[in-house]
């Protein structure tokens, strides 16, 4: 069995398809198609950054840093993002083409894009599964319209649809859908590491990590850390927003984004790890790889109310208000070590079968029945 990806650029950020073939990979060969986007560009600073960025990697050998194992091949596409034109898709068909290997064994597709749909022609596929992580329709810097379009043709031919959460399974056909939620490393996180130089210890610290973007709830954030101004604020992650309200506050840390396995060092020194999300329809649907994360270090959670986070009550703090999230930051970041300690070995044993190993099984199990469905019934 061998595995053609369709991603997002490996080892840009850690998703959960990258997690999952980093597992799959020991045993499966893997190729991994780095992203053929999900918009056209614009001629914006950011884009004009991204497009020089893809052409660097795509004619060096440039890998990302602090990344272990890594597929067998990565293609690094140079196609135009959403070729709306025939011409235009045609010359993108052709170029990757030439850069998928030859078929050896049976073949499984995994699009975790639906712009992915374009190229299945060309993929000589024996199954399609479209892993939904996202609900592309609320998500910020995509083409909606021709996303949806796409997502609807992948889905008539997809064989599996896995989503992340119960909320994007409603979306599809139940008759191929499953649910399959996020995994977590768990003892890359359950392992005690030494304190960031960063982190300071004489003092209590709240802190988050990921992407700081639109989804995340900036007015939130300032009442918070103005109201408890003895409280360290640490916010770990490439800054997509403007954040110059945040950096007014001393007691706001914005760190940058650092490697995935670095990221317990953080967690396991903070008092408290923080959700801090909008309410839109793109958080009730997502399942943020974090939140496992979290709970695997054993570090106290805090969360604004969203499905996937109120499934982990009472481990997991929900808080809908500014009042409710102090009244939980002065509870929890007043913990004393055995009580912490208590709370750590309940979060990890929570979390203990939710390995990306188990979560790998299941997939290849549902793999394994699904093509001797379809070779019975062919």
């Amino acid at each position: 069995m061998e595995f053609l990806v369709f991603g997002e650029d490996w080892g840009r950020h850690p998703s959960s398809s990258q997690h999952l073939f980093s597992v799959l990979m020991h045993d499966h060969s893997v190729t991994w198609i780095n992203s053929i986007g999900l918009r056209q560009p614009n001629l914006t600073m950011r884009d004009l950054k991204r497009i020089n960025e893809k052409i660097t990697t795509a004619l060096t050998n440039y890998e990302p840093p602090a990344i272990s194992i890594k597929p067998r091949k990565i293609i690094k596409p140079l196609v135009w993002p959403l070729a709306k034109s025939s011409n235009m898709l045609k010359i993108n068909q052709f170029l990757l083409r030439r850069q998928i290997p030859l078929k050896k064994y049976h073949r499984i597709i995994w699009a975790a894009l639906p712009t992915a749909v374009d190229y299945l022609e060309i993929s000589e596929s024996d199954l399609v599964i479209y892993y939904c992580g996202d609900d592309f329709s609320a998500l910020a810097g995509v083409d909606h319209q021709y996303v949806a379009e796409a997502e609807q043709r992948l889905i008539q031919v997809s064989d599996i649809i896995l989503t992340a959460s119960p909320t994007l399974q409603q979306k599809f056909p139940q008759d191929k859908t499953r649910l399959l939620p996020h995994g977590v490393a768990i003892n890359n996180f359950k392992q005690p590491t030494s304190k960031p130089t960063e982190i300071c210890a004489d003092q209590p610290s709240i802190g988050f990590y990921g992407s700081i973007n639109n989804w995340l709830d900036m007015e939130l954030l300032k009442s918070l850390a103005t109201s408890r101004p003895h409280i360290n604020f640490y916010l770990v992650g490439r800054e997509d927003i403007d954040t110059f309200k945040l950096k007014q506050l001393s007691n706001i840390h914005l760190l940058p984004a650092c490697p995935h396995n670095q990221l317990a060092g953080y967690l396991q020194h903070w008092s408290i790890a923080i959700l801090p999300f909008v309410d839109n329809p793109q958080i009730q649907a997502c399942n943020p790889l974090k939140l496992r994360e979290y709970l695997a270090s054993g570090c106290p959670v805090i969360s604004s109310n969203f499905p996937a986070a109120t499934e982990y009550q009472p481990l997991v703090t929900i808080a809908t208000t500014v009042n409710q999230w102090l009244e939980a930051i002065d509870k929890l970041s007043q913990l004393s070590e055995l009580e912490r300690q208590h709370y750590a070995n309940r979060a990890q044993d929570k979390v203990k079968d939710e390995s990306w190993e188990n979560r790998a099984q299941e997939v290849l199990q549902l793999i394994s029945s699904t093509l001797k469905q379809k070779k019975y019934s062919s």
